[in-house]
């Protein structure tokens, strides 16, 4: 009786230790999808799943504005937009002509491929959604 009882007692004690473990590892997750560096409004990854060189955003006002993509100039690869705005991608500077990609407030793309513009930002636009 006493062995069953330490067996069950074991059982659930190693069940709960393993939720806790993905609870913390999503949270974490979570947490690393949802922010840029220093507070900034938006930012751009060298490579997919936010990996490489990283250009961060701060876009503030009511207007927002434009940036060009910098070192990342048709290299970004995934974006992270933490920002309650809506991110214009355009393929020339200065955001010339028609944006070719819009990401989303708050969201993340860990690989621009399935967007068709992969290695292909120039500069973005901040608007209000």
């Amino acid at each position: 009786m006493k062995r069953t009882t330490v067996r069950r007692a074991g059982v659930v004690a190693l069940a709960l230790t393993s939720l806790m473990g993905v609870g913390a590892t999503a949270q974490a997750d979570a947490q690393r999808l949802a922010n840029c560096g220093d507070g900034a409004s938006f930012c751009l990854f060298e490579h997919d799943d936010y990996a490489g060189a990283r250009q961060d955003f701060l876009f503030t006002g009511p207007s927002g504005g434009c940036a060009n993509a910098g070192p990342l100039n048709n290299k970004a690869s995934s974006m992270r937009n933490p920002s309650g705005r809506r991110i214009q991608f355009y393929n020339s500077a200065n955001c010339a002509g028609s944006y070719g990609y819009a990401a989303a407030p708050r969201s993340s793309d860990s690989d621009l491929t399935n967007n068709n513009f992969d290695n292909l930002t120039s500069s973005v636009k901040s608007v209000n959604p």
